[in-house]
């Protein structure tokens, strides 16, 4: 049974022990000036046990932070700088910090650029540039190298053989391995910058941009042209005003407050120019029908999800939600329409979110476009009659002119009876005389 419940050994940098290593440039835009090769860490260890194991000489432990290097037979031993002895009251702690300050050296293995720390920044430098930097900016801003050091805890305890336990002396051992960051600052220069690699323009304004943060201050959401009565389905175009400083991609998304149906993931982009404010409105349709929410208690006998003569009051609420370059969201806009159409098409639940086109990158208020008139429609127009057979049936029937046959004497017409219409037969039709145009039928037209 194992009875070391927990044992932990991590990085805890604070204060002046942040793990860091300076590098500064020189004249030439050179990373050739280490401030300090000494590096300060500070560790956080824990020790908890589920039995509490003997004390004196049995119990130990030690801390061990970078390589071994001391070559002794085949083993490589650790520096004694680079150990921390914990006493037995430590162990029995819940847990201590330790701080110490090592030669670079000692705490990264041999190699390229092994302990070499200006070989970092130059390899450094070397892989930003592949990656599309410039030398402007990377000599101007700087950059930081992390790399890793090895971190080990070992130590001894024993259990039982005490007077008020009747359990055998045991002796066990442990050990937790880990690492722990080191950070080379290789730090930038803005003048010997402008001195061995000057910007070019287009990089000065990139630089700019980098320097003025772009953030949206304000979100504004409203109707635009809202008609309070009309007949359903209807689009409403609402109007996003998106004010912020300097430019760049807003990403946003409408909601529908309440409701399941949304856009989303959508972007813009924000115009102007860096540390300068800006604005961008947008139009986005929505379009209101009213759902089984919106409908009142149906009337005896009238089929309330058609008739609608006095109108349903259809509510629907909107916010707009900016994510990005950061978090802005709108006040709630309430939108309400009374349909008043005698039929509503198209019986539904939320409102169906349309995406309009973004309007252009103006920064001023964009001027208010009127409404376009609804189009009315045409006038019935008259319908003549054709010699086709009746396909539904009308109280009365209805004449229609045969095609003209060779010459024949005309049959007397059967008596009219009112009776459904059956299908035309050729003894029940009307012949036109030869010779004389056939005259239109007499019959009146019904219709149900």
């Amino acid at each position: 049974m194992e009875l070391r419940q927990i044992a932990t050994l991590i990085a805890a940098p604070a204060g002046a022990h942040l793990h860091n290593v300076l590098v500064k440039l020189n004249s030439k835009g050179e990373w050739s000036d280490v401030q300090s090769s000494n590096v300060k860490m500070r560790f956080a260890y824990t020790n908890q046990w589920s039995q509490k194991p003997n004390n004196g000489l049995s119990l130990s432990e030690r801390l061990y932070v970078g390589e071994a290097k001391i070559p002794k037979g085949d083993n490589n031993y650790y520096d004694p700088t680079q150990m921390s002895v914990l006493s037995a009251p430590q162990m029995l702690t819940p847990g201590g910090i330790w701080e110490t300050e090592l030669p670079f050296s000692k705490l990264v293995a041999d190699g390229i650029p092994g302990t070499n720390i200006v070989g970092y920044c130059d390899m450094e430098k070397n892989n930003q540039l592949k990656k599309g930097r410039t030398l402007h900016q990377l000599l101007e801003l700087g950059f930081t190298v992390n790399v890793n050091t090895s971190l080990r805890m070992y130590g001894t305890y024993s259990l039982g053989g005490g007077p008020n336990t009747s359990r055998p002396p045991s002796s066990h051992d442990f050990h937790l391995d880990g690492t722990a960051p080191i950070h080379i600052q290789c730090m930038g220069n803005p003048a010997i910058a402008a001195k061995v690699a000057p910007p070019s323009p287009s990089e000065g304004m990139a630089m700019d941009s980098l320097k003025t943060p772009f953030v949206v201050n304000s979100v504004d959401l409203r109707t635009l042209h809202m008609m309070t009565s009309k007949a359903c389905p209807v689009d409403v175009t609402l109007q996003a005003t998106i004010k912020g400083v300097g430019a760049g991609e807003v990403k946003y998304w409408l909601e529908e407050v309440g409701g399941n149906n949304a856009v989303q993931s959508l972007s813009t982009n924000l115009p102007g120019k860096a540390g300068e404010p800006n604005i961008r409105v947008l139009m986005q349709n929505v379009t209101l029908k009213p759902g089984p929410q919106d409908q009142a208690p149906p009337s005896p006998g009238i089929d309330a999800l058609k008739l609608n003569t006095h109108g349903t009051l259809v509510k629907r609420s909107y916010r707009l939600h900016v994510i990005a370059p950061n978090k802005m969201q709108s006040e709630k806009l309430d939108v309400a329409v009374n349909c008043t159409s005698t039929v509503n098409a198209g019986l539904g639940g939320p409102g169906d979110l349309k995406m309009a086109p973004p309007a252009g990158p103006a920064p001023k208020e964009m001027p208010m476009a009127m409404p376009q008139p609804q189009p009315q429609p045409e006038p019935p127009k008259p319908m003549g009659l054709q010699a086709a057979p009746v396909t539904q049936p009308n109280p009365g029937v209805v004449l229609q002119a045969a095609p003209v046959q060779p010459v024949e004497p005309p049959k007397p017409p059967p008596a009219v009876l009112a009776a459904p219409v059956q299908a035309p037969k050729p003894s029940a039709m009307m012949m036109a005389v030869p010779g004389q145009p056939a005259k239109p039928a007499s019959a009146s037209r019904h219709t149900q």
